[in-house]
């Protein structure tokens, strides 16, 4: 969210401050809160500021002209019509005590928390579930970063590295953009998993519709469908498949699920939750060794050792990492 709203509900705090102010402000109040999402949100967190600076504890935005007018005491009285919790009087101030209210605001809506990123991330092997502003989730694989921002017409969400499933609540009026250096995604209301390899971008289309543009410049954007995957690599070039789902998946159970995968490929995959490492020594053949099965992302020193049985090899154990050699 930008200072455009907060900035509108300044301008609704200083004319509401007047104690002579018509009941068609308040009503005007009314129309502008319900507008969008965004009103309310601003509204509500001027009443928490002032609230917090300890000068006027009965101040409520929310009263709509109860005082004002009496002949609309009725509908006033209707649920969804006031959003404190009924004990606070308004309380009047002089115009120029509101509009002294109003640019102290205005100083603050600089100070936003909205115009700085929320931060979320993950260390190796761990995950985490986080709840955004507008009520979508993002849930954070093992060793990810997330930075989220909104705005008035846009949720701008940065993956600096890893992986992670968004899902995302519906606001036509603000698309769900998340970017990684090699590309964006764009949804409206939609579940995805978006990974960043390094040196390929994978999107994976859970349900909904997105639009993924890559970086580079002159590579046509590509509207997806559920069920598909697209890989989009440093030169731009784009790969469409459709994998199994719940194997894309499976990391928010705790699980790793291998399909005909290189030995060197479920390393690779298995590393990227361990402390200690899996790794093949220099003489070690494995070029027709496949894996295939369901394991667990916690349990490095059992994966290796069914690694090592179904490569025929043996294995070491170091301190620092687990061995398969011949």
């Amino acid at each position: 969210m930008t200072g455009k709203a907060e900035a509108e509900a300044a301008a609704w705090f200083a004319r509401l401050g007047d104690g002579a102010c018509a009941p068609e402000t308040h009503a005007g109040l009314s129309q502008w809160r319900a507008e969008r999402p965004a009103n309310a949100t601003a509204l509500a967190e001027m009443d928490v500021l002032w609230s917090d600076l300890g000068e006027v504890a009965a101040l409520s935005f929310y009263d709509d002209g109860k005082k004002a007018t009496s002949g609309s005491q009725a509908a006033n009285d209707e649920p969804g019509n006031s959003a404190s919790s009924g004990a606070r009087s308004r309380l009047w101030w002089p115009a120029w005590v509101a509009a002294a209210v109003a640019a102290l605001i205005f100083i603050f809506v600089g100070l936003n928390p909205f115009d700085n990123p929320l931060t979320f991330e993950t260390s190796v092997g761990g995950r985490q579930i986080a709840s955004l502003p507008d009520h979508s989730r993002v849930i954070l694989n093992t060793n990810s970063k997330v930075a989220a921002r909104y705005t008035d017409d846009k949720r701008l969400i940065t993956l600096d590295r890893g992986e992670a499933l968004f899902e995302v609540s519906k606001d036509p009026r603000r698309p769900f953009v998340v970017r990684t250096h090699l590309g964006t995604v764009t949804a409206l209301g939609t579940k995805f998993v978006v990974r960043d390899r390094g040196n390929a971008m994978e999107v994976t289309l859970l349900s909904g519709k997105v639009v993924v543009d890559p970086e580079r410049e002159g590579r046509a954007s590509f509207i997806m469908t559920p069920g598909q995957r697209v890989r989009i690599g440093t030169t731009g070039s784009t790969a469409v498949d459709k994998p199994s789902l719940s194997a894309v998946t499976a990391w928010r159970d705790g699980r790793l699920v291998l399909q005909d995968a290189s030995a060197v490929g479920a390393i690779g995959e298995m590393n990227r939750y361990g402390q200690k490492t899996i790794a093949f020594g220099p003489s070690a053949n494995v070029a027709k060794c496949r894996v295939s099965g369901v394991f667990r992302v916690a349990d490095t020193e059992r994966f290796a050792h069914i690694l090592a049985r179904i490569c025929g090899l043996r294995l070491e154990r170091h301190d620092d990492r687990y061995l398969i050699t011949p």
